[in-house]
């Protein structure tokens, strides 16, 4: 690793990012200056942090982290949440997802977040136990429904110990992703269901959120057929016409990892927390 610069991410750099998160991924299709601009620095929560590694002129890594407020165990703290992670095909096996981990927990730290939270697939999930001591907090549940699940809010976010602090400001920019723009399409007293494109044509990505003050109102009714991602306390949430997806016939199981900079071993009870696919970037 002499010969390459680890440095912090900028935002010139992103039309080199983009060249390398499209070979690192070449499936995915959202990755553009204008989506990694809203994605990392028209954030309302506050400025990202992430590295990139340079060799010579060629940007051969990335990691970008932004930061998101939640109640953690009851009080309102921020923390890093890993958004993107790329290495160029032709550095692979040296180690520098590693080490660009561990450069972004360390400016997370640094710059006074609680911790890093992040959803990780099979490839990477052992590293991030394993190699750098994340605690594998749960698989994520994946079902398809008809009618939207039910929500007690109230309930779920007394019994979280993790969950996302939404405002109007972090809400209207979430939906206003460039390359999946999302919608409030229907609402209760407690609750605003958000939904938008999934991978499979004609089946909307929905996600039901605390109302918690939120002054959002529904633009459409939310109805038909939906994929739902995500944690939600035990017994908080009724699911109405709806299938529960078995981990084989899912493209990439994901799971919720965790690490706690003031206590590395502390470890969050998966029963206990509300997580959604808003809550990270899996669409």
């Amino acid at each position: 690793m002499s010969d390459l610069v680890f440095r912090a991410a900028e935002p010139a750099d992103l039309d080199r990012t983009v060249a390398l998160m499209g070979l690192g991924f070449p499936g995915a299709h959202k990755f553009s200056p204008d989506f990694l601009r809203w994605q990392y620095y028209d954030n309302p929560a506050g400025p990202p942090l992430g590295c990139n590694i340079d060799d010579g002129e060629r940007l051969i890594g990335h990691l970008m982290g932004i930061p998101q407020t939640v109640r953690l165990r009851g009080e309102p703290v921020t923390v890093t949440l890993i958004m993107n992670v790329a290495t160029h095909p032709d550095y692979r096996g040296r180690g520098l997802f590693l080490e660009l981990v561990r450069r972004v927990v360390a400016m997370s730290a640094e710059r006074g977040h609680s911790g890093v939270v992040g959803v990780a697939n099979q490839q990477t999930e052992r590293a991030y136990r394993t190699r750098l001591g994340f605690q594998n907090v749960a698989g994520l549940g994946a079902h398809v429904e008809l009618l939207p699940q039910r929500l007690d809010a109230g309930a779920a976010l007394a019994a979280a110990d993790f969950a996302h602090v939404w405002t109007d400001e972090t809400l209207a920019w979430r939906c206003r992703n460039p390359a999946n723009p999302l919608r409030i399409a229907g609402e209760t007293a407690d609750s605003l269901i958000v939904e938008g494109a999934s991978t499979t044509p004609l089946i909307r990505a929905r996600a039901v959120i605390p109302r918690a003050g939120l002054s959002a109102m529904a633009s459409v009714g939310g109805a038909g057929p939906a994929v739902v991602l995500g944690l939600t306390p035990t017994g908080t949430a009724r699911r109405t016409l709806a299938l529960t997806i078995p981990e084989r016939l899912r493209p990439s199981p994901l799971r919720m990892i965790w690490l706690n900079h003031a206590a590395p071993g502390d470890r969050l009870d998966p029963q206990r927390i509300l997580f959604s696919f808003l809550d990270f970037d899996a669409f």
